[in-house]
């Protein structure tokens, strides 16, 4: 475990960085191109921690992986849905995105696997998940309360199930995805609110047939032989988000980030910063690419108070924690609806947000389905803070750090690894002293 001291000082934001490739794309992109038939080469592919446990597993599965550090290049040669048979366990880590798409492709897979994980993903339940994939003809068997370990038999006879969402996941949906894909008849998923896109937009790019609206997705059968494609991953917009906050708020910045991805599912935190007043720049638009891109510029700007509806919520579920610091930075009261979903999902980040910033001087109220924050709160450090090993509330911690000339300690800062290793490297590049 690593602590890092922030500095004595405030500073600005100047410059251009890239932030790196969109994570959860990747992750999808991964299970897609070892499913599929032929050669996938994932291009901008990030080598954070939880994408190499995603290749890991895919591997242990047989695909053969083959990785260019040196040009971000990621080369799959899938299985054409023959997954191997083991003899020791698939181990997901703490990686919950992979857990939920790993059970999902597992669902049409007659062999028998055991799935593990870390110390995070042995106490999360997958009730609900679980429930729907047994409704459609695979059998999972947990020890105790429906969490990891847990032993898996799919089978080759999967039937298409139709789920009204009673919890707005995307990870539940892409699990369910990913089974249906292999079904015998067609699986619905009824939405509740709207969530990030990627996994029913990719498996139609490698040639499954998903049907896309509003309110409905609807998983086809008959077009389960997939194929290996060739995509460009665009910048992660959650990462982009804790440039887009700090320079907001850093006054007297302004900094350019190329090439970030512009899904409409993940820019929530770019739609409440216009709705706070902000005034940002998208250059060099591309709608050519599998998902959408841009060149964003972000020039610091007085911000003010909002109401964040719970439509909003799913896509800014990554951004929560840099919301409640730009809303404490803010002028007026911003409160966030609707959160209950989030809360049954990160019960634990929207807990450690809450009580790190306290240390930092910032308070809000917290119930169920609601978070209040009042605006022009000085950052005052109380005491040093803690990531609880969560690598957005690290990187939140971070930016805070720029707006006060007060040093603290971020301890178990090594959790940003998780999912952007350079990140603070990346930071200072563009940081100039007040």
């Amino acid at each position: 475990m690593f602590d890092y001291n922030t500095k004595p000082y405030k500073f600005r934001f100047q410059g251009e960085i890239t932030v790196p490739g969109d994570k959860s794309i990747a992750h999808r992109a991964i299970a897609l191109g070892a499913l599929a038939k032929g050669v996938t080469q994932i291009s901008n592919f990030t080598y954070a921690d939880d994408l190499a446990v995603t290749a890991k597993v895919f591997q242990d599965l047989g695909a053969k992986i083959h990785t260019e550090i040196s040009n971000k290049d990621m080369i799959i040669k899938g299985v054409d849905h023959q997954l191997q048979t083991l003899d020791r366990p698939l181990n997901v880590d703490n990686v919950g995105t992979l857990e939920s798409l790993l059970l999902g492709v597992l669902a049409s897979s007659t062999n028998q696997y055991q799935v593990v994980g870390g110390k995070y993903l042995s106490q999360r339940s997958n009730e609900r998940l679980l429930k729907l994939l047994r409704g459609m003809g695979a059998n999972y068997r947990s020890t105790t309360k429906q969490v990891l370990p847990m032993q898996v038999s799919g089978s080759n006879d999967l039937q298409g199930i139709t789920y009204h969402q009673d919890i707005s996941s995307a990870q539940i949906k892409s699990s369910l995805v990913l089974a249906g894909i292999y079904a015998k008849t067609k699986t619905t998923i009824i939405r509740k609110l709207p969530t990030r896109n990627h996994t029913e937009v990719l498996a139609n790019y490698f040639g499954a047939d998903v049907t896309i609206e509003p309110d409905v997705i609807v998983v086809h059968p008959g077009h389960d032989q997939l194929q290996g494609q060739s995509l460009t991953i665009p910048g992660d917009f959650s990462s982009a988000a804790f440039y887009i906050t700090g320079a907001l708020l850093s006054d007297n910045s302004q900094i350019t980030l190329p090439r970030v991805g512009l899904n409409s599912t993940r820019i929530g935190l770019l739609n409440v910063a216009k709705q706070m007043g902000a005034n940002i720049t998208v250059e060099n638009r591309s709608t050519k690419n599998v998902e959408p891109y841009g060149d964003l510029v972000i020039k610091s700007q007085k911000l003010h108070g909002t109401t964040i509806s719970a439509e909003q919520v799913q896509s800014i579920i990554d951004e929560i924690p840099l919301i409640a610091l730009m809303a404490s930075q803010a002028s007026g009261e911003t409160v966030i609806e609707g959160i209950h979903d989030v809360h049954l999902q990160l019960s634990d980040r929207i807990r450690n947000m809450r009580v790190e910033l306290a240390k930092l001087g910032i308070v809000m109220q917290l119930n169920d389905d609601t978070i209040v924050i009042k605006g022009q709160q000085e950052i005052t450090v109380k005491d040093d803070v803690d990531s609880h090993n969560d690598h957005r509330i690290a990187m939140m911690l971070c930016i805070a750090s720029i707006l006060t000339d007060q040093p603290f300690k971020i301890k178990n800062i090594e959790a940003i690894d998780i999912s952007y290793p350079g990140f603070i490297a990346d930071l200072n590049k563009v940081l100039l002293v007040k």
